[in-house]
């Protein structure tokens, strides 16, 4: 079996590098432990969730009696249907899988680029082998089975076939608003504060980051906002989210009409900007406002707006991605991925990936729209001219 393990180095300097990294069982697998330690360079974190799904698909492969280096389409296949919880024999999926769409989609991308590591690091394609097999240690040189390209086009021919049900009703998300939308679920909230929380996400903050926002943390002289937590950065960073002057208002309203009132009926303290400020049985509890509670209010503003799509708390985040992706792509601002993901607050600039083919599907559909509109125009041009 194979076993994720953490392991450190002391460099000549005096400086230790902790990195996680792969072995089967006590002996390191080389070319997978330098995939995995490289990726654990910048993050531990990063690494030990790379890590975890090679090692699971690993194991899989062995219960196939079968190894990553000489496994068949029909191994990869096998496997994407295994963690999407699709039964052969029914051929359906039998329960809904007890990951998330995008941890999914994670898998299949941290496979193929396992894949296209071994094609680029090997020599023609020729793997150096040192494992133990039935207890026995081996050493041997074998060619690469599978091209990264071809696991990708099994990947995605085996969820598309598959996952459609899955993918489309329970975890497609709305991941861009339009205007009128915003607008809708703005008015549709009920008091000031949703109104100022949805208005951060729509500036690209996690709602995690907005709802650990301390009341000093808050500057409206120069619009700016910042959270005492940030999954994007390492401990003790913090990121600055510069916020424009219609939120700043929005907040001032919240702050006036609703916070200051709740403190002074609570008679107490709390640091944290989003406090629960209704009565309840008469009294005012002034504890910090929960995520749940903001996704319930999202989903009825979002309902009585009439938004059909499955709208969430990150919707707010994902369409300032897209809407800064397509303004990249389209040459309307000077930016760049790594722009980008400094706005985003991303550790790695791989998450970038969904709203950049999000944003580049909406981009060709607009185009081809645009293209049908002008072909229509000259056909009534041409058609005027002929009844002339």
């Amino acid at each position: 079996m194979y076993q994720l393990r953490y392991g450190r180095k002391t460099h000549n300097n005096g400086t230790i590098t902790y990195f996680f990294f792969i072995c089967s069982p006590n002996v390191p697998d080389f070319y997978s432990s330098l995939f995995v330690s490289n990726r654990s360079k910048n993050s531990l974190k990063y690494g030990k969730l790379v890590g975890h799904i090679l090692v699971k698909f690993f194991n899989f492969l062995l219960e196939r009696d079968t190894e990553y280096w000489n496994a068949t389409d029909a191994d990869i296949k096998a496997y994407i249907l295994y963690i999407i919880n699709f039964d052969s024999k029914s051929c359906e999926i039998v329960n809904e899988p007890n990951i998330g769409f995008t941890t999914i989609m994670r898998h299949k991308e941290m496979i193929i680029r396992f894949y296209k590591f071994l094609w680029q690091f090997t020599d023609h394609s020729v793997l150096e082998i040192n494992n133990w097999h039935k207890g026995n240690f081996l050493q041997y040189k074998t060619t690469l089975s599978l091209r990264w390209d071809h696991v990708e086009s099994i990947t995605d021919a085996t969820l598309d076939l598959f996952l459609t049900k899955f993918k489309t009703a329970n975890k497609e998300y709305v991941m861009e608003y339009s205007d009128d939308e915003i607008k809708a679920i703005y008015s549709n909230f009920t008091n000031y504060r949703n109104r100022s929380i949805f208005l951060l996400t729509l500036h690209g903050m996690r709602i995690d980051e907005v709802l650990s926002v301390k009341l000093k943390d808050y500057n409206p002289r120069d619009n700016t906002i910042i959270p005492s937590r940030s999954k994007g950065k390492g401990r003790g960073k913090k990121r600055t989210i510069v916020l424009g002057d219609q939120t700043v208002k929005v907040i001032e309203n919240y702050i006036l009409h609703e916070r200051n009132p709740a403190e002074i009926k609570a008679l107490k303290y709390n640091d944290a900007l989003f406090v629960n400020t209704r009565a309840i049985e008469k009294e005012v509890h002034f504890n910090e406002y929960s995520a749940s509670s903001f996704r319930s209010a999202l989903k009825i503003a979002a309902k009585k707006a009439g938004i059909l799509g499955n709208v969430r708390t990150h919707s707010g985040r994902s369409d300032k991605a897209t809407k800064l992706v397509k303004a990249m792509v389209n040459g309307e601002l000077n930016l760049t991925d790594e722009i980008i993901r400094h706005i985003m607050g991303w550790k790695t600039i791989d998450s970038i990936t969904p709203y950049v083919e999000h944003a580049n599907a909406a981009i060709v559909k607009d185009f081809a729209k645009k293209h049908a509109e002008d072909i229509n125009q000259r056909l009534l041009e041409l058609q005027r001219k002929l009844d002339d």
